[in-house]
């Protein structure tokens, strides 16, 4: 049984994401599938370049939001 993140608002969340390991990151990715190295599904590693990801579990971060992208946690954007 996996654990909800309470940002999920009933969105399949898994038990690990995936985060920036900069000290001001609050912010968990969906993990892209296709990457063998931690990275986000999302846009954000190609407009932050210097930025090194990390695997995490989602429990361990419940003060984090969720990524509001439509590859990770979000919806389609308006």
């Amino acid at each position: 049984m996996s654990r909800s993140h309470p940002d999920a608002d009933g969105k399949d969340v898994p038990e690990t994401a995936v985060r920036n390991r900069s000290q001001w990151a609050d912010t968990l990715h969906r993990p892209d599938p296709d990457s063998d190295e931690p990275k986000p599904a999302c846009v954000e590693p190609d407009y932050r370049e210097d930025a090194d990801f990390t695997d995490v579990p989602v429990a361990a971060y419940p003060h984090y939001k969720l990524c509001g992208n439509p590859e990770c946690f979000g919806s389609e954007w308006w």
